[in-house]
């Protein structure tokens, strides 16, 4: 599922110009038919994904000018996230929101915070789980 965000932002990019984010869900770093550390495959499928753009009317291929490609891999190096799961552990069983760690740890003053803790990930659970830890400090 691609996701394309372009900010109204005059922060992010010159006058005249726009920064976009195109965000698209791969598999996890060694699991499917891609090899995101082989030489050449990412800058591959960033043209690609600009060629499915332009096959849908909006091509930029032209008027791209700074490119960052992160893939899977590059994820799973920057984040520690084994395999790049950037939602944190699997969510697809009954099970699976009671298996996520809680946001107190074993370790004093120790708490945990984000996608792979309780209640999981994305924005929303994300931000839950910032309010469930702020909630377990209290105020300071």
């Amino acid at each position: 599922t691609p996701y394309l965000s372009v900010p109204d932002d005059a922060a992010v990019a010159p006058a005249g110009h726009e920064a976009w984010l195109l965000l698209v869900n791969a598999p996890r770093q060694g699991q499917g038919e891609v090899d995101w550390t082989a030489r050449g495959v990412a800058e591959a499928y960033a043209g690609h994904l600009l060629a499915l753009l332009a096959a849908r009317g909006l091509d930029v291929r032209d008027r791209v000018r700074c490119r960052a490609v992160i893939t899977p891999a590059d994820l799973a190096t920057r984040t520690r996230a084994e395999g790049s799961a950037i939602y944190g552990t699997s969510s697809n069983s009954r099970r699976a929101a009671f298996l996520r760690p809680a946001n107190r740890s074993p370790v004093p003053g120790l708490f945990l915070v984000g996608g792979s803790a309780h209640p999981g990930g994305g924005l929303p659970l994300v931000s839950l789980s910032a309010r469930i830890v702020a909630s377990l400090i209290g105020t300071a």
